[in-house]
């Protein structure tokens, strides 16, 4: 299986699943089976090919010099594959239609408890965070 990256802060590193390379900068390789973006790398990288089978990316940062089976989106948009529908005590994500993770398995639309420790991220690193767990593990870890 080709390896999977995200580029984001470092503050979020401690966060993505243990199989996800963390990257500050644009990747060396040219194809990933997941490229997960923050909107400030997607900016940046508008530029620069990337090739993935699952590309995650914030709603409305979508390159052509991109190609991917699978483009997922988060945003607090209602068009977003990914959105909260909920943020408070308990942020609930909200995926809005079905996705299908890196091992092939679906991922139903449904809401799921985001972990009660990233509630120190933004709305949008949060999903990020999400979006990257679903697409790497079919699943978030513990709400706890």
């Amino acid at each position: 299986m080709a390896a999977c990256v995200c580029l984001c802060t470092r503050e979020l590193a401690g966060s993505l699943p243990p199989e996800i390379i963390w990257r500050s900068a644009a990747p060396e390789k040219t194809y990933w089976a997941l490229c997960a973006l923050s909107a400030q790398e997607a900016v940046r990288l508008a530029d620069h090919p990337l090739h993935c089978d699952a590309l995650l990316v914030p709603e409305d940062l979508y390159s052509p010099s991109w190609q991917a089976q699978q483009v997922v989106s988060y945003g607090l948009s209602p068009r977003s594959s990914l959105t909260l529908s909920s943020m408070g005590q308990r942020d609930l994500l909200c995926v809005q239609r079905a996705l299908t993770d890196c091992r092939g398995r679906n991922v139903e639309e449904q809401e799921l408890c985001l972990p009660a420790r990233w509630g120190v991220f933004s709305p949008q690193d949060r999903l990020l965070l999400a979006g990257t767990w679903l697409l790497q593990t079919g699943a978030l870890p513990s709400p706890e």
